[in-house]
């Protein structure tokens, strides 16, 4: 495998009808309709659970209908991913499988019997070996991952865990480079390509890449012209076997950890106990109360726990996130002593964001 390109659908979960509607007019249709009138052009396709239901909900079914054309006649391949962005490699072996099953069951209602994904990606690309064994379980033969995930930062791209799981690495300069908000001309992206080498895939936002039509077709004539090979799974697991290289994968040295749960932040410590105290009432009856599990679900998203940075702090999406955690917790129906728990929980998220907040 030389290079591929895996396109990222994802809308954050606070999104409103208008918001949503405005991003598929500037990037979902119009991405849709380029794929469809170029069928050379082949890659990835990573959307998650949350964004088809959304999609199809609020009136945008031409869009579904057009990417389930494109997977049918197999111009994109379906990456499976958590089912409303989950930092999957911070939770439980068990919720990371169930995650991946849930996605791909409510996908396939959308995308039909053609929705097969054999790998998956979780958010920011991270992993660990606890994610490699789910992945694993489930019968996903790769797994993307950004090259601080590998072993030997510098090493090839293309892995085989011991387990069998081949290993592909996410080449972020080369990401960065085609997504630029600055509209690189086709030399950068020539550039890129050749500093990523011959075994580089890159993630592509749809939404940055279709703010500008010109520049979408200037990126897409560019990528015509360069060699690309898209794969079967079996061809990638082959040429991983080739490379003769063997070895566990590590956590991401510094990587999006300190985005989701970094030890120095009063407010993700609060947001992981409640999640922690949340998935308990749930998993201890996990068929008795959906609606409480579907809140857990949706409360699990990343951009709840990214909010609570610096650097994309948003007091009104963490207190959402909260307010999802606390009705999952009491549609659970768990005890007194249990539901004043969360409710301590989900007032003291609300406490802290607001002293952090304030001047």
């Amino acid at each position: 495998m030389r290079w591929c390109a895996v396109f990222s659908l994802h809308l954050a979960p606070d999104l409103d009808a208008e918001a949503v509607a405005r991003m598929v007019e500037r990037s979902y249709r119009p991405f849709a309709r380029l794929l469809l009138r170029r069928p050379a052009l082949r890659g990835g396709l990573t959307i998650e659970a949350g964004v088809s239901e959304r999609l199809w909900r609020e009136g945008h079914e031409d869009v579904i209908i057009a990417l389930r054309t494109l997977i049918e006649r197999g111009q994109i391949e379906p990456v499976d991913t958590a089912a409303y962005g989950a930092p999957l490699p911070l939770l439980p072996e068990a919720e990371i499988r169930r995650q991946l099953v849930r996605n791909a069951a409510i996908n396939r209602t959308y995308f039909g019997l053609a929705y097969r994904p054999t790998g998956m990606v979780a958010r920011a690309y991270a992993a660990t070996p606890a994610l490699a064994r789910a992945a694993q379980d489930e019968r996903y033969r790769y797994l993307i991952c950004d090259r601080r995930a590998l072993p030997g930062h510098d090493s090839a791209a293309s892995r085989r865990t011991p387990g069998g799981l081949a290993l592909l690495g996410c080449d972020r300069t080369l990401s960065e480079a085609i997504a630029d908000r600055t509209a690189p001309r086709v030399e950068t992206l020539r550039t890129a390509f050749a500093r990523a080498g011959d075994d580089a895939l890159c993630i592509l936002p749809v939404g940055r890449l279709t703010e500008d039509p010109a520049r979408m077709r200037r990126m897409l004539s560019a990528i015509e012209r360069m060699p690309l090979l898209c794969r079967t799974p079996r061809e990638l697991l082959a040429e991983a076997e080739l490379a003769g290289s063997h070895g566990e994968i590590c956590e991401p040295d510094g990587g999006p950890w300190l985005l989701w749960h970094d030890p120095e932040n009063l407010v993700h410590r609060m947001q992981w106990r409640f999640i922690a105290h949340a998935r308990t009432l749930v998993v201890r009856d996990p068929g008795g109360h959906p609606r409480a599990r579907e809140c857990l679900d949706r409360a699990l998203c990343a951009d709840f726990l990214a909010a609570a940075t610096p650097p994309l702090w948003d007091r009104a999406r963490i207190e959402r996130g909260a307010s999802l955690l606390l009705e999952s917790a009491l549609g659970a129906l768990g005890n007194e002593e249990e539901q004043a728990e969360a409710r301590f929980y989900a007032l003291e998220i609300g406490e802290r964001a607001a002293k952090i907040s304030s001047p």
